[in-house]
């Protein structure tokens, strides 16, 4: 009998934890509660945790967000990390040690916000929050007020959503882009589609799970059609104004193909995309560095993208990109 990997049978050990949070979570008669539920418990495996970086928190105003600070840091270089929990639950505690972890491996400032979550408040209120977040990090370090020499924008599943959902934002006000996007697991792709994509092995999400999460965090203001609600509905005047964008995810993730066909849009139109889909691993798998080593992985092959961005100009929309990979 064939022996199996070990990297497959820790995948499917975490797996197997989602899975069971799950189903205690289908008992709970409202979706946000169940969901808020899973998050907090999330990566909640017994592994250890490691935490390097130094915080600060600022108030943005409508909600807070926390400068992380690592050792050796690169002054002026800025992350923007949003996190993940479908729109209705997570927090910059539930991703710490994933924001702590890509600071230090990065060496930059990464700011995080507590962006506002659904149903309590539907869109666009994540959204704006996002924007805010992002301004903030444009015009003010960790110390106080500084202009940035880059700004990368980065968030894992609903956060890459709503990433991707910014860039378009920005497009469209005619505002200086981020330098570069990362999408980890990110959701680009609202519209459901009419089965689970084949061998997907991910009990996050299906096609009537995704309706009713839309239902709530839509609540009538726009449809799934809005490119701020799927980026992938942009048009192409939009996506070709893109940043240099990494892509990853998990080839057995629900969102799988969207994010392929993603990175296929954008680099039709030129934008510098570099994907990599991870074989055999669990939605938004960064959030598990102790357990699996192709997390870590994955955060070095996101520094490493980061180190051959060029930074735009202040004066200059970030422009399509030269090459792609």
């Amino acid at each position: 009998m064939p022996t199996q990997h070990p990297s497959v049978a820790q995948a499917r050990i975490v797996k197997d934890h989602i899975t069971g949070l799950i189903a205690r979570s289908d008992d709970m008669d409202e979706l946000p509660v169940a969901m808020r539920y899973v998050m907090d418990k999330y990566t909640l495996t017994g592994a250890e945790r490691e935490l390097g970086c130094a915080t600060t928190t600022i108030d943005l105003g409508t909600c807070a967000g926390e400068w992380f600070v690592p050792p050796q840091v690169k002054p002026g270089h800025h992350i923007v990390y949003i996190h993940g929990g479908g729109w209705f639950a997570g927090s910059v505690d539930t991703h710490r040690h994933l924001i702590d972890l890509l600071a230090r491996m990065t060496g930059r400032a990464v700011f995080a916000p507590n962006y506002r979550l659904a149903p309590e408040h539907p869109f666009p209120a994540s959204l704006d929050d996002a924007r805010r977040a992002y301004l903030h990090a444009c015009s003010h370090g960790p110390a106080g007020s500084l202009e940035a020499a880059s700004v990368a924008l980065m968030g894992d599943s609903a956060g890459g959503n709503l990433c991707a959902a910014l860039v378009i934002d920005l497009v469209s006000r005619d505002a200086h882009l981020p330098d570069a996007l990362a999408l980890l697991s990110g959701v680009v792709d609202f519209r459901p589609p009419d089965r689970m994509p084949p061998g997907s092995d991910d009990p996050t999400c299906e096609p009537t799970m995704q309706t009713r999460i839309a239902e709530l965090y839509l609540q009538g203001v726009t449809t799934v059609d809005d490119p701020l609600v799927s980026p992938a509905a942009a048009s192409a005047d939009i996506l070709e104004r893109f940043p240099p964008t990494i892509i990853q995810a998990s080839s057995d993730e629900y969102l799988r193909d969207q994010d392929v066909a993603f990175a296929a849009a954008l680099w039709r139109l030129g934008v510098t995309v570099h994907l990599s889909i991870w074989p055999h691993l669990p939605h938004a798998f960064h959030l598990f560095p102790q357990e699996l080593p192709e997390a870590g992985r994955a955060v070095d092959e996101i520094a490493a993208f980061l180190e051959g961005v060029k930074a735009a100009p202040v004066d200059e929309l970030a422009s399509v990109g030269a090459q792609n990979d």
